[in-house]
């Protein structure tokens, strides 16, 4: 009888070993879950991994710091919190929101995890200009039938938003600007030095950022700050799926940042408005925060500032040398709504902004230049189409891509195939193009091409991968050439003619003074 209560207790134990495994990283063990997705494919997932000290107290607004070390094990069968935010585009998090939520999610397998830490590791960030959104908002679903099934370990990284995450005051001593990009890259190097336990490679890391994601993504890449030539990268290729050029100056992120330290009371010197807001709560701070979009009332974005771009345009970023292994592209509409605010002479580094906006204003309303699509749009067009040329002009390996579908072609929809959020119903072609859409990312992601018949960008054809599906005309994805032509080459007339009005204001200002 003792020998059956001892085996039916082993038996116990490995079934439950097998449904809830622990892995021991160099930090300590975190214990996940099991799961088989709908579609048949079973995964090990470990949620809510912290890759920095919670950044709370006297560590608000500091560059994040390793974890401590821990000894006992850490549930992760479910999410942490989302970072803080005003959940105003969904309907938030049932983990709620928290400032401490620097945390990463791995899903894996068990083929990986006894691969010897072979299996490619695909790295994702969300989007949400960088005051909302969470990694919590990708399925589980999605994640394992799209990447697990292939062969891919998957990390999502959360990175702190808003006030909390892209707040400057002009001083880095103080507060160091771009704390969600620090974040990101804290993240970055802390899955580096555990990835191996969940059986990926750290040396075979690709990052995939949708929107606001894919934007850092670039300039993870190609800020000299983050990769410095000639020194190995935190990771091996990027993907950027619809990623914004502009980048916030400086002086409007501490305007908007001054904001909102005034609401709450607080004023002086860069260390008196944080000592001041250090004693404020996180409500508190989010409530005086307005974190839409259009908003004049809160730090948004990414900013040209401190250790991490300590640039003037960003222009530096797609003129460096660096080559780049690379997957980018967009969607056919992304942002179909009005608006023709000057958007995309920051994406180029116009420097003759007033003249360039008014050039292209008469164009416009003459009829020479007629975009088809808002200054947010071309924003976008134009950083893909910049980043991607430059990178192959610098013996990058691009693969460029535009889903073409017109169903759901709308910014971020085509992420919904990836990463499960924005969820959609799906006509017959959509059906197909779930299924293959994300293959192309997955094969990238394994150091594959995307698609045997997908080719490299050859800078002057503007080649590209057209994503879309028509069970009636027949319609498949295949190669074609001129990129969004019409505002590519329009923009590029612009850039020679602001280079232009640039020299004749050299000559004028270099012109020797005469006497009379």
């Amino acid at each position: 009888m003792k020998f059956i209560l001892l085996l039916l207790s082993l038996l116990f134990d490995e079934s439950k070993s097998a449904v809830f495994p622990v892995v021991s990283t160099k930090y300590g063990p975190i214990q996940g879950y099991e799961y088989t997705s709908p579609a048949g494919y079973t995964a090990q997932i470990f949620k809510k991994l912290p890759y920095a000290r919670p950044p709370l107290g006297q560590m608000r607004w500091r560059k994040p710091e390793l974890p401590d070390r821990w000894n006992q094990t850490i549930d992760g069968t479910f999410f942490g919190p989302a970072c803080a935010q005003r959940t105003v585009f969904w309907a938030g998090p049932a983990t709620g929101v928290s400032e401490d939520c620097l945390h990463i999610n791995v899903y894996t397998s068990n083929a990986c995890r006894k691969s010897n830490s072979a299996c490619p590791v695909l790295f994702i960030l969300h989007g949400g200009l960088a005051i909302f959104e969470s990694p919590l908002r990708f399925t589980d679903d999605a994640l394992v039938d799209n990447f697990v099934s292939q062969g891919l370990v998957v990390v999502s990284a959360a990175y702190r938003l808003g006030s909390f995450g892209v707040m400057a005051l002009g001083d880095e001593n103080v507060l160091p600007a771009n704390l969600a990009l620090h974040d990101v890259v804290a993240a970055l190097k802390f899955t580096r030095s555990v990835i191996h336990s969940f059986g990926g490679d750290k040396d075979r890391i690709t990052i995939l950022g949708h929107s606001t994601g894919a934007q850092m993504t670039l300039l993870l890449a190609l800020s000299p700050a983050i990769s410095p030539p000639g020194e190995n990268r935190l990771f091996h290729s990027i993907i950027a799926m619809s990623g914004p050029g502009r980048l916030e100056t400086e002086q409007r992120q501490i305007e908007r940042s001054h904001l909102v330290a005034n609401k709450l009371g607080c004023d002086g010197s860069a260390t008196e408005i944080i000592e001041c807001m250090r004693t404020k709560s996180m409500n508190e701070i989010l409530n005086v925060t307005n974190y839409g979009p259009s908003s004049e009332e809160g730090p948004l974005s990414i900013t040209k500032a401190g250790e991490l771009l300590p640039i003037r345009s960003v222009k530096e970023i797609y003129e460096s040398r660096q080559p780049v292994r690379l997957m980018i592209g967009t969607t056919l509409f992304e942002f179909p709504a009005p608006g023709d605010e000057n958007k995309v002479n920051v994406v180029m580094g116009i420097e003759n902004d007033e003249e360039c906006f008014e050039k292209y204003t008469k164009d416009r309303q003459s009829g020479y230049f007629v975009p088809g699509y808002n200054t947010d749009s071309q924003s976008i067009i134009m950083t893909t189409h910049l980043f991607a040329k430059s990178r192959a002009e610098n013996g990058g390996k691009v693969y460029l891509y535009e889903y073409d579908y017109p169903e759901h072609a709308k910014h971020t929809q085509d992420a919904s195939f990836l990463l499960g959020f924005y969820p959609f119903k799906k006509d017959e072609n959509e059906q197909w193009l779930s299924r293959v859409y994300p293959r192309y990312f997955a094969n990238f992601a394994k150091g594959e091409r995307p698609a045997p018949d997908w080719y490299q960008l050859k800078p002057k054809q503007m080649n590209y991968y057209s994503v879309n599906k028509n069970e009636t005309s027949g319609e498949s994805p295949q190669m074609k050439k001129g990129y969004q032509d019409n505002i590519t080459k329009y923009y590029e007339e612009m850039m020679e003619y602001d280079r232009q009005l640039t020299i004749e204001r050299r000559k004028v200002l270099s012109a020797p003074i005469e006497y009379h």
